[in-house]
């Protein structure tokens, strides 16, 4: 039951929250330094290949393809992973804000009443007390956060938060880069199935000339059953590419949030865009400030420093103040006059002084976790760098194959389009015409390979880079961060 404090009691309730007071400040655990993003050096020499200019959040739309575009805005809106992401970050800026709410003071809104009888003199009966009592007004509590825990909690809060939203970005990049991959695999399947189904009007040409050819005796069976046999092998490759465009469209559908029956209309085909001479993947030495991945790598660091500091903090005792400001009466008619106006100061001080061994190693815990997530840090950076590195390699030399075989394609038609005349002239065995025909099909069928994986290339490039994504001013972290 609440009392009207003593002068006695109220000037020694005010020493204790005073001297608690003049303690402020003292915070106890590491203190957290951002670590310089030191500049990216590459060794690939495939640099020439493209430019410093900024890169486009909405850099797939350079290849004008409206579907692939659709896609990608479907994908961005509709898919799951990103709406999980969505979710966490939601949860993450909650739990921020109760952190934020544990450094105020608590007030809350109380009121009661008692009644109760009890004995007047034992071995008297039917002789009772009858005692009330009312009480309604304000109780009030407050931790000082003398020794740091709360600010760390919320520092720790902060920090988490600003990582989700690293992460969402990062999901959001990834899905992008998805999308398109999957979209340039699918086209590629329809370039392989158009080569494969070219390749067999060719067969099927070359079989009638061979049959007219054995009818007019300037051939034998063998020259027939080689030519059947060719057909059919270049019929045989094409359920792979039909399977292989199903997939990506089933796969596709997932990504954009889509059943596979709405992507009907990609079955059209669009003729992919030529790429630019030199593309824009951004200023190489900043790779690092332009990666979601490395920034959340960070922001968990920053709150697994936190930690530590509140750990550190738990080895300290725990001051708070109190207080009470109503009515409290014995009666309910004198309830709400001036006579029964109360209020209430008092401090306390908790100090788990026998669990400090728990409390150690608690402490020792954070720390250790502390190391593994810098680790982590250091791991994702080195990742990045080897991510970008990767990409303009593979590129590169993709698009100096892609040159080659080309050339190569060109050569192994003109080859076979000689050789097909040397056949009716009948200066050439069949054998001849087969072995320019397969030459030409796994040529064209490696430029359909080459081309589909330089798009894909260009998506992990693009990716690499970051994917466009600019960190986000630090002003609300330094706030938060603040003692």
């Amino acid at each position: 039951m609440t009392h009207i404090l003593r002068p006695y009691r109220l000037r020694r309730a005010a020493a204790v929250s005073l001297a608690a007071l003049a303690l402020a400040g003292c915070a106890v655990g590491p203190d957290y330094q951002t670590p310089q993003a030191a500049p990216v050096a590459l060794a690939s020499p495939e640099q020439a290949l493209f430019s410093a200019d900024q890169v486009q959040r909405t850099w797939w739309k350079q290849l004008q393809d409206p579907q692939l575009d659709r896609l990608v805005d479907l994908a961005l809106r509709r898919n799951h992973d990103i709406r999980i992401a969505q979710a966490r970050l939601a949860e993450s800026r909650a739990v921020l804000d109760e952190k934020e709410l544990d450094r105020l003071p608590v007030v809350t809104l109380d009121g009661r009443y008692e009644r109760s009888l009890s004995q007047a003199n034992a071995g008297v009966a039917g002789q009772r007390n009858l005692a009330q009592s009312y009480r309604a007004g304000f109780d009030a509590t407050w931790e000082l956060d003398l020794f740091g825990r709360l600010r760390y909690a919320a520092q720790g809060a902060a920090a988490r938060s600003e990582a989700q939203a690293a992460d969402l970005a990062q999901t959001r990049i990834v899905v992008a880069a998805e999308v398109a991959r999957n979209y340039f695999e699918l086209r590629g399947a329809e370039q392989r199935l158009a080569v494969a189904q070219a390749n067999l009007d060719s067969q099927r040409d070359s079989l009638r000339v061979t049959q007219a050819m054995v009818a007019a005796g300037r051939g034998d069976e063998g020259d027939l059953a080689s030519a059947r046999a060719e057909l059919e092998t270049v019929q045989a490759s094409v359920p792979v590419q039909v399977t292989a465009k199903r997939l990506a469209r089933y796969r596709l559908a997932v990504l954009a949030g889509l059943r596979p029956v709405e992507l009907a209309e990609l079955d059209a085909g669009t003729p992919l865009a030529p790429l630019a001479a030199r593309l824009p993947i951004g200023d190489v030495a900043a790779l690092l400030s332009r990666r979601p991945d490395v920034a959340a790598a960070e922001r968990n660091m920053a709150a697994a420093n936190a930690d530590v500091g509140v750990a550190t903090a738990e080895l300290y005792p725990r001051i708070d103040l109190g207080g009470f400001l109503g009515f409290v009466a014995l009666r309910g008619a004198d309830f709400g006059s001036a006579s029964s106006r109360a209020f209430s100061v008092a401090s306390g001080v908790s100090w788990p002084a026998l669990h400090l061994p728990t409390a150690l190693a608690r402490k020792r815990a954070a720390v250790a976790r502390s190391e593994g997530v810098v680790a982590r840090y250091e791991q994702t950076v080195l990742q990045a760098v080897e991510e970008l590195e990767s990409a303009l390699t593979e590129f590169g030399q993709t698009q100096q194959r892609l040159g080659n075989l080309a050339q190569a394609a060109a050569y192994s038609g003109r080859a076979a389009e000689l050789a097909q005349l040397r056949y009716r002239e009948g200066s050439a065995p069949y054998l001849t015409v087969l072995d320019a025909q397969r030459t030409l099909l796994r040529a064209q069928d490696a430029v359909a390979v080459a081309e589909t994986e330089s798009y894909t290339r260009l998506v992990a490039l693009y990716k690499a880079v970051g994917g466009g994504w600019q960190a986000p001013g630090q002003a609300e972290s330094a706030k938060i961060m603040a003692p």
